[in-house]
């Protein structure tokens, strides 16, 4: 796929729900949104073939570790944050449900074979966290939401949607793979997720324009601080981990990659089951997403250096 065409289709989004939201608004009146991430994760279950991991000890003690990293830590450490620099209720929303989610669904695997990292075992880590993050997000996510957006959130309600769109679609997709014999690189495969990702931002921004136009350039000076922050102290407990674990550098890499870094699709399905305007909370979500990535990619660049 186009490296552009997921960041490029999210830009024209937000122009195109911030010049004319009406047709956006009426989609996302008209429960769409929660149906495009259903299609996200079926298609992202058809492209998951799980083979060849060497499990090993080593590798559980890293997977234990991503998920106390990743699942259990992060959402107190974005909470952590957007107290500290003062968010708004709006971006704290953003930020905390962006710490909440696990791991991104490719991106991590990418930067770990380009770092020189194992791809297999980034895969497992990334597949496990995904698995698990429908269970830990209802239940940690009321823990720390209140105290910045003062939201009162039921954990029932919000696990058995992300079963639904999440879950069930995912799982559905990786059997689907034994019985279409489609190849999971053709091109319309390939391109689905982050399309409907884009439509889901266009529809979702499209609902909450009003609000966007009241963003100031010192809010989102203050967003990418934050983003930043989380990011880098996800990266260190990463790093001071490699202090702790037994596994070799491959394994690591991909426990730097996987463990700090937060999917985009799943933070917006969070953001869908509030059933409140989420303009500013999905600009967070769409910074920190960005940020990740330019931030990783150099951080791939130089450990591939100094694998060489």
């Amino acid at each position: 796929m186009n490296p552009h065409f997921l960041p490029t289709g999210l830009l024209l989004a937000f122009a195109l729900s911030w010049l004319l939201p009406a047709p956006g608004l009426a989609l996302q009146q008209a429960g769409l949104i929660p149906w495009m991430v259903v299609i996200i994760f079926l298609v992202n279950g058809y492209q998951t073939l799980i083979g060849g991991i060497p499990f090993s000890g080593a590798l559980l003690r890293t997977a234990l570790s991503a998920i106390l990293i990743s699942l259990l830590i992060s959402p107190f450490l974005g909470q952590a944050i957007a107290l500290l620099l003062a968010l708004p209720a709006g971006a704290a929303v953003g930020l905390v449900v962006t710490a909440t989610v696990p791991s991104t669904l490719s991106s991590g695997i990418v930067m770990t074979q380009l770092a020189g990292g194992d791809g297999v075992k980034a895969l497992f880590l990334t597949i496990l966290l995904n698995l698990l993050g429908v269970f830990t997000i209802p239940f940690m996510l009321p823990l720390v939401l209140n105290s910045v957006g003062n939201i009162e959130l039921s954990p029932w309600p919000l696990l058995e949607k992300l079963v639904l769109i999440v879950l069930v679609p995912f799982l559905l997709g990786m059997m689907g793979r034994r019985m279409i014999q489609r190849s999971p690189r053709h091109w319309l495969i390939r391109y689905l997720p982050s399309s409907c990702v884009i439509a889901t931002v266009w529809m979702s921004v499209s609902a909450s324009s009003q609000t966007l136009q009241e963003i100031s350039p010192t809010l989102l000076v203050v967003i990418v601080a934050a983003s930043l922050l989380l990011h880098g102290a996800l990266l260190l407990l990463c790093l001071a981990s490699r202090k702790l674990l037994t596994s070799e550098r491959g394994e690591w890499i991909a426990l730097l990659f996987t463990a700090s870094q937060k999917t985009l699709p799943v933070a917006v399905g969070v953001l869908a089951a509030l059933n409140q305007p989420v303009g500013v909370a999905l600009v967070v979500c769409i910074l920190f997403h960005f940020l990740q990535l330019f931030v990783d990619s150099m951080l791939a660049s130089r450990l591939a250096r100094a694998a060489a």
